[in-house]
């Protein structure tokens, strides 16, 4: 849940780490950081902005080092003290983390008996002061960072370095990702490649349990029993990880305007000359299967709901599971079930803590994500990629869209079905009148909505999945409470809260479905509901707010996500509040 950057031998570290803060902001804005070597180790931080840090810190800066830290609090609050980097009791060692010490309590008491005290309350802190402990004692840092490794429970990507070192970044890696970036007379270091790209195009990844030094002309990577490990650099997409805004406003809508291309990006990824392109083996994997299990968090877990239901649809059975409940107790249908995991970031650590257990069981597993090189996709046994570039706003869109249409290529793989590529086609067609048409009459929509305390959504079937993902974009970034209902749970118990005035948003696009759903309408209406309806041309009626083209029902997460996501995105506009970076939120969840 927070951003890290450094920098060793750099011409300009201040540049590189407040370009790289403000790039990996997404991933936590309560506060910020840097730290340097000058005549002493210098630190500056605050609660606030990466805007707010660069107003504090001095015009020029002279230094061979430096590391920064844009951070979403998990132990202790928000406040100056709490906020990375964090220094040692000694004044011997800063350093900057990403992830949660689970034994920090008892690390802490074990200091606080060797005379250590405390300024702030995370649990960095101890692991700066842990790591104090032991340098003074051996002299050794290198042997430091292991000795304490392998005292540490938990998540961490730690950035380190001495007081009495201005050449070397010291580097450590569990659970939490961390990626160097190999210069010429100068190397980097951050959480993800997108704030280095503009610097280099060549990364080295670590792994688990991997920790090492860092120079500007070397990087030297040993594994978790002191051994040199080699590690090959890799190359990354500069447009798939770009942060350019491009002239919009905002990231999200950015984004929910990147739809289109994203899932033709897909399509020309898993599909060419008529055949679909995954790996056979997979195809074979998931065909001799008897059960798929989907394991998700948040959007992918939407994903995951209409994923399941593309795979029923070629006869398999198919359970979803949320990964925070699955991972403490988990099931396993079938005689020979498969796991399909879906994660925007590849790192959420939820999902980490299921591949363990489905590791252990010898399971045979997929990793959907957006990520290459993320912890999930290099331990999982397939891994496909969205290709959707990279996603900064922390409401999720492309990104789901790209998730449930490679659901759909990958299903309908199992029976070469290409048909799915027409029918993906066709909701695109939609998707373009919606971006093209449709956004005046939902900013219309959105200013009738932005001073509501309670908003329901009703669908059915792939709808009511549809209505989950809208209601969880509306609560992310207008903070107005929301609630998906299926149109047929409405009498037994959710009716009770409908009265007069309060916004009923229904999608009616599954032919099945609509008769029953037109019933669920006449229900709240009856009880003062003002209802707002979108429906497909050959289901809709006059009084419906939107009409769109009709297209293949199952992919109205494709077709019609986008009004769902622009009508979130203009009330939040609307009510004045920051759209991508949401109140309590980060992209990158990677605490339990």
């Amino acid at each position: 849940m927070c951003g890290i950057v450094g920098a060793v031998g750099f011409i300009s570290p201040k540049e590189y780490v407040f370009k790289g803060l403000k790039m990996l902001d997404y991933r936590g804005y309560d506060s910020a950081g840097i730290a340097y070597i000058d005549n002493g180790i210098k630190i500056y931080k605050d609660v606030g902005s990466v805007e707010h840090l660069l107003t504090i810190v001095p015009e020029t800066i002279n230094s061979n080092i430096m590391i920064g830290h844009t951070r979403w609090a998990t132990h202790g609050a928000p406040t100056k003290l709490n906020t990375h980097p964090h220094l040692s009791f000694h004044k011997r060692i800063c350093m900057v983390h990403n992830g949660v010490i689970e034994n920090y309590k008892e690390l802490k008491s074990f200091l606080k008996e060797k005379g250590y005290s405390f300024y702030g309350e995370t649990d960095t802190e101890v692991v700066a002061n842990l790591i104090d402990y032991y340098y003074l004692e051996n002299g050794n840092i290198l042997e430091t960072i292991k000795r304490v490794m392998g005292l540490l429970k938990g998540s961490y990507a730690l950035s380190i370095f001495t007081d009495d070192d201005d050449q070397t970044l010291y580097v450590a890696k569990k659970a939490s990702p961390l990626v160097i970036g190999l210069g010429k007379g100068f190397n980097l270091v951050a959480s993800d490649a997108s704030p280095m790209i503009e610097y280099t195009n060549e990364f080295i990844e670590l792994d688990d349990f991997e920790f090492g030094a860092v120079t500007k002309d070397k990087v030297v990577i040993y594994n978790k029993d002191g051994e040199e490990v080699k590690k090959e650099a890799i190359q990354k997409d500069v447009e798939l990880i770009s942060h350019d805004l491009k002239g919009y406003p905002h990231y999200m809508i950015k984004e929910i305007e990147e739809i289109p291309q994203t899932v033709k990006r897909l399509i020309s990824f898993y599909f060419q000359k008529n055949k679909f392109l995954f790996d056979p083996e997979l195809i074979k994997d998931l065909k001799e299967s008897d059960h798929i299990i989907f394991i998700a968090c948040g959007t992918s877990y939407h994903a995951g709901l209409v994923g399941g239901r593309y795979f029923e649809k070629y006869d398999k059975s198919a359970s979803r599971f949320i990964a925070s409940e699955w991972a403490f107790h988990p099931t396993y249908p079938g005689k020979k079930p498969f796991i399909i995991m879906i994660s925007q970031s590849g790192e959420t650590a939820d999902l980490i803590h299921c591949l363990n257990i489905i590791k252990e069981h010898n399971l045979k597993n997929l990793i959907i994500t957006n990520t290459g090189g993320s912890t999930l996709d290099r331990n999982c046994m397939y891994s496909l990629l969205l290709h959707s570039g990279v996603e900064v706003s922390v409401a999720s869109t492309k990104a789901y869209v790209a998730q449930v249409t490679l659901l759909a290529l990958l299903a309908a793989a199992l029976d070469k079905d290409t048909k799915v590529i027409d029918d993906l086609t066709q909701a695109l067609d939609v998707v373009y009148d919606i971006q093209y048409h449709y956004k005046p009459l939902i900013m219309k929509v959105a200013d009738e909505l932005k001073d509501k305390k309670n908003i329901f959504y009703l669908g059915r079937s792939f709808d009511y999945f549809l209505s989950l993902e809208a209601s969880l974009k509306l609560k992310e970034i207008s903070y107005i409470h929301s609630e998906a209902i299926p149109g047929g749970e409405l009498k037994h118990g959710p009716i009770a809260l409908i009265e007069k005035g309060i916004p009923v948003i229904v999608f009616i696009t599954d032919p099945v479905t609509a008769s029953s759903m037109r019933g669920n309408i006449e229900e709240v209406k009856t009880r003062g509901a003002k209802v707002y309806t979108i429906a497909t041309k050959s289901l809709s009626r006059p009084e419906d707010t939107i009409m769109v083209e009709d297209y293949a029902y199952y992919l109205s997460s494709v077709a019609v996500s986008s009004i769902a996501f622009y009508l979130a995105y203009y009330v939040a506009l609307a009510k004045g509040l920051n759209v991508d970076k949401p109140r309590n939120l980060a992209k990158s969840v990677t605490v339990e």
